[in-house]
C-alpha cells in the first residue's frame, strides 16, 4: 500500500504546517468545461497535485449523470496527466438509468493537449507494465481516499497512487520526457469520458452536493499542490486560482450544469454541486 503523506514527503517535503496563515493568493478568471467542474491552479510549475476525498454513492445521481470521476490533473502545453476515480451511476451507465451501487476504479491517463487523444491508459494497458493489482483496485462508496499524481522532472517518471484506510493501489512505471513543465495543475469532478467530451446530463430540480474535496484540518496539513522549486499549498496559496465550472458547451455562453463551491481550510477544502 503506498503512503500518500510519505511517498509526497519523500520526494518533495510537501507536509507543511500553517502558522499565522497562508500567502497572498491570486484569483483569475473562471474556467469553462464540458466535462469537469472544482479548481484549476496556474502560474507556477507544478509536478504535484493530490487530495483527500469521500467517494460518494453514485447511485445517487442515476436520474442526472450517467458516471461520477474525481479526479486530479497536471497540464503541460503539450500533455494532460489524469488520474480519476470513477464509478458508473445506473445499470446503463446512463443518465436516467436504472441506479445501481458499484465501486469506483482508478485509473491513470495521458492525454495530447492540442489534439484530444489518448496516448496512454492504464485500463487498456496501453500505458507500460501495469501491475494488475491496479486495474484490480476497486474502493467503496462512502469511502475516504487520498487521490495523488506527481511528475518528477529530474527523470519524467510518473506516480499515482490511491489510498483508502485499509486498501490501496499503486502505479509508476511510465516516463515522460523530464523536465516538462506543468503549468496548471486540477482538482474536482470530472463527469465525461475525457477532459473534454460532452456530458449527457439532466439538470436537478434542486441543487445537488455532488462531492467534498478537502485536506486534515489540524497539522501538520498536507498540501494538495507542489512546484517543481517545492513550494507547497492549496488554492489560496501564491499561486493563481481559477474556479473550475461544467456547461455543455466548456464556454460561459451557457447555464452552468456542475459548479464548484467556495473555498475554506485554508484554500484546501472545497464541495461540488450539480446545478438545478
Amino acid at each position: 500500500m503506498f503512503r500518500r503523506s510519505a511517498l509526497v514527503a519523500a520526494l518533495i517535503g510537501a507536509v507543511i504546517v500553517i502558522a499565522g496563515g497562508i500567502a497572498a493568493a491570486s484569483t483569475g478568471r473562471s474556467y469553462y468545461s464540458r466535462d469537469q467542474a472544482g479548481y484549476a491552479a496556474t502560474g507556477a510549475r507544478f509536478r504535484v497535485a493530490e487530495v483527500h476525498v469521500t467517494l460518494p454513492h453514485a447511485s445517487h445521481y442515476a436520474r442526472e449523470l450517467g458516471q461520477i470521476g474525481l479526479s486530479v490533473q497536471l497540464w503541460s502545453t503539450a500533455t494532460v496527466l489524469d488520474l480519476r476515480l470513477s464509478a458508473c451511476t445506473s445499470r446503463n451507465c446512463k443518465p436516467g438509468g436504472t441506479p445501481v451501487t458499484r465501486r469506483y476504479r482508478p485509473v491513470l491517463r495521458a492525454f495530447s493537449r492540442s489534439t484530444g487523444s489518448l496516448i496512454c491508459s492504464t485500463l487498456k494497458r496501453t500505458c507500460p507494465n501495469v501491475p494488475s493489482s491496479w486495474n484490480k483496485a476497486r474502493f467503496a462508496p462512502g469511502k475516504k481516499v487520498d487521490i495523488s499524481l506527481i511528475y518528477q522532472p529530474f527523470d519524467g517518471g510518473v506516480e499515482a497512487s490511491v489510498e483508502a484506510r485499509r486498501s490501496g493501489a499503486g502505479y509508476s512505471n511510465y516516463y515522460l520526457n523530464p523536465g516538462l513543465a506543468f503549468n496548471q495543475a486540477r482538482i474536482g469532478a470530472e463527469l465525461g469520458l475525457t477532459p473534454w467530451s460532452r456530458v449527457p446530463f439532466r439538470h436537478p430540480s434542486h441543487q445537488m452536493r455532488l462531492a467534498t474535496f478537502w485536506e486534515a484540518a489540524t497539522g501538520p496539513m498536507e498540501a494538495e499542490l507542489a512546484t517543481y522549486r517545492g513550494s507547497s499549498g492549496c488554492f489560496a496559496s501564491w499561486w493563481r486560482r481559477h474556479t473550475l465550472n461544467m456547461t455543455s458547451n466548456g464556454t460561459s455562453s451557457r447555464r452552468r450544469e456542475a459548479r464548484p463551491g467556495g473555498l475554506w481550510n485554508y484554500g484546501c477544502d472545497f464541495r461540488v454541486y450539480l446545478e438545478p
